[in-house]
């Protein structure tokens, strides 16, 4: 049956080459499914656009020599990684819940969720908040095929034994043995320089290695450079709090309500980001030499505020564009706009498995599940009707029906297969699935752990919980606060927040706890606030459950709680902010809602647009970058960000 438009094309193109089990020409090809211009040259050309389109989202098609000397076309079945088309409904309900509760960089799981047709339905709660750092999905990779890795890192390349991949302190880290090394050390992946390459060559983690041994305790204390002794200083009313972010300390003495500490520091950069974090409350007695490291860091990020910009009327447009259609492009407005062809033939291929599940819907679940403009779903649908593989035969066909706003399919499992997975995609699956079944409380655990198997095997399966490891600071108070949200009851605590050097009196009717970012947050209305906030969890004090009831119950958008992922009305607070990064250091924004602008509005630099409820968090976030991040416009919060790093400087002298 010959397609009669190019996502049609499309769809029996895809499905022609997944099942095939030989290698076809393009001859073959066009007298099986039809639907090619006739003019050879068009018909090679558009056969070479829809072929880059499918490589685009995965397929692994193959060009090898035909019987008769011509090019042929295949599926690398050894690299397709195609997940299990027999998910049950209920594996797929266990499956899309855990990956609706995981953000992994700029987007969420959804992206991934959806090309197995694995959409979640129900009320959700983000459980953790990753940053996405290039080649955390190739060391997946490699450990997970037990393959040798080369990388650069520090200027040197590098040949090792991967073991592990842990989440710490906000950063990914690879565990791993080098080559020529007696011993497994950390590599902080952000800084690995160039691509990640699998050697092949098998590796194995030794047996009764403990993992967690070979990471120190605080990110402070990691070996990057020779570990250097260090003294600081800080109210002994906050010990608790600042404590957990330093090394063990060599030597401690209390006096008049203050503390004063000696610490093994490794990382300069870790250590500095708990100086700038602190830097109200913590004082850096010394040495001078150290002092002056840390004086130069601080004045590394003042000088990156200070540099030469780009013309302000350019910086003008681009700040002032942050309106309402850039900030907030709502799901309403990527509905409404016209999808290109690949886009179409991706939503499609999320749809197709998900149909295979619920045969019967409506054209309004569709639109919301899928964000497809509701009046556009009938059409779509209906153009990959009677799609299929040859000869088209009625049992060789997408069948999908829709009369009026009711819709019925019948889709074969052959159909069922959704989207090859990337490994990028793959990651993310275990991800998801390693923090669920780690929170204690995650429903439909033995349907997710069957829908594991079906796509990973049940080896892989059995070591993804030693091959991912996430570490959050703050769990101490979990218990407590998940009994307390539980059984509905307030809570009393003493808070630090930023920017403030002592702590406060909370009242909070508790909502949810969640990470964001290597930290443990709790979402709540505070009562001296009088409004919903986040509270890091590591910088609670004394806390207490009370035996009141909560006065306020959440929303869903209250559930919705990644520390800087706002309600998009929330997106149009604070202020407008171009930002620039060093190239690949994007990550340092860590889930601030933000756009990548296109263009070079600063050679060398990615520019990022965002709004800013708070400068002190901002020149935080500059400080600790000890020159990596620059604030461009407006001049106010440049000014602004440059003097308060100027004050945690002064500090330190």
């Amino acid at each position: 049956m010959a397609a009669t438009d190019s996502l049609s094309r499309l769809v029996n193109l895809y499905l022609l080459l997944a099942n095939s089990p030989r290698p076809l020409t393009l001859e073959q090809i066009v007298a099986d499914i039809g639907g090619f211009p006739e003019s050879p040259a068009a018909r090679r050309q558009a056969f070479e656009r829809a072929k880059r389109d499918l490589r685009s989202l995965g397929l692994p098609i193959r060009t090898v020599t035909g019987p008769s000397g011509v090019d042929a076309y295949k599926v690398d079945q050894r690299n397709a990684n195609t997940p299990a088309p027999s998910l049950t409904p209920l594996e797929a309900l266990a499956l899309a819940g855990a990956m609706a509760s995981v953000r992994f960089g700029r987007g969420d799981a959804f992206d991934s969720a959806s090309k197995l047709g694995c959409l979640y339905d129900g009320e959700l709660a983000e459980l953790a908040n990753f940053p996405a750092v290039p080649g955390v999905s190739e060391f997946f990779e490699a450990i997970s095929s037990r393959s040798m890795v080369s990388f650069a890192y520090r200027g040197k390349p590098r040949v090792a034994c991967p073991y592990a991949i842990i989440f710490r302190w906000a950063n990914w880290y690879l565990l791993a043995k080098e080559e020529g090394s007696e011993t497994a050390k950390s590599f902080r992946v952000d800084l690995v320089e160039g691509a990640v390459e699998l050697l092949g060559a098998s590796c194995e983690v030794p047996e009764g290695l403990d993992l967690n041994q070979i990471i120190p305790e605080t990110r402070s204390a990691i070996a990057e450079t020779e570990p250097q002794e260090v003294v600081v200083r800080y109210p002994e009313a906050l010990a608790e709090v600042v404590e957990g972010n330093l090394p063990a300390p060599a030597d401690s003495r209390r006096a008049d309500g203050w503390v004063t500490s000696t610490l093994s520091v490794g990382s300069v950069a870790g250590f500095m980001r708990v100086v700038v974090e602190f830097s109200e409350t913590m004082s850096l007695e010394g040495p001078p030499a150290f002092k002056r490291v840390a004086v130069q860091w601080l004045e590394a990020a003042i000088a990156a505020q200070r540099a030469a910009r780009p013309d302000a009327s350019e910086l003008r447009r681009l700040g002032e564009a942050a309106s309402t259609e850039a900030m907030a492009d709502s799901a309403v407005r990527r509905r409404a706009r016209t999808l290109t062809t690949i886009e179409q033939f991706r939503k499609v291929m999320g749809i197709l498995p998900w149909l295979y599940r619920n045969p019967v819907t409506t054209t309004q679940e569709i639109a919301r599940l899928f964000s497809i403009d509701e009046e556009r779903v009938g059409d779509l649908l209906e153009r990959v009707a009677c799609c299929g593989l040859p000869p088209f035969t009625p049992d060789q066909l997408i069948e999908i029906m829709v009369e009026g706003d009711e819709i019925s399919a019948r889709i074969s499992e052959d159909f069922a297969k959704g989207l090859v997975l990337g490994q990028s995609d793959l990651f993310v699956i275990a991800l998801s699935a390693r923090v669920a079944l780690a929170s204690g409380e995650f429903e439909g655990r033995r349907e997710l752990e069957s829908a594991l198997v079906k796509i990973f095997g049940k080896d892989a399966v059995a070591g993804m919980a030693e091959s991912i490891l996430v570490d959050i600071e703050g769990e101490r108070h979990l218990g407590p606060l998940r009994t307390a949200i539980e059984d509905q009851r307030q809570v009393r605590f003493d808070y630090l927040a930023s920017g403030e050097s002592s702590l406060t009196s909370r009242l909070v009717d508790p909502f949810v706890v969640f990470s964001d970012r290597g930290f443990w947050y709790l979402r709540g209305w505070c009562h001296r606030s009088g409004g919903v906030r986040n509270f890091r969890l590591d910088r609670l004090e004394n806390l207490n459950v009370t035996e009141d009831r909560a006065e306020r119950q959440p929303s869903g958008g209250d559930l919705l709680t990644s520390a800087f992922s706002l309600e998009e009305g929330e997106l149009l607070a604070g202020d407008a902010v171009l930002v620039a990064t060093a190239p690949g250091k994007g990550w340092l924004l860590g889930g601030a809602p933000r756009q990548e602008l296109e263009g070079k509005a600063l050679p060398g630099w990615d520019v990022h647009r965002l709004r800013v409820l708070s400068y002190t968090w901002l020149a935080k976030l500059a400080g600790s970058a000890g020159g990596a991040l620059r604030v461009l416009y407006p001049d106010a919060a440049v000014e602004a960000v440059a003097a308060r790093i100027e004050a945690m400087r002064d500090r330190l002298l």
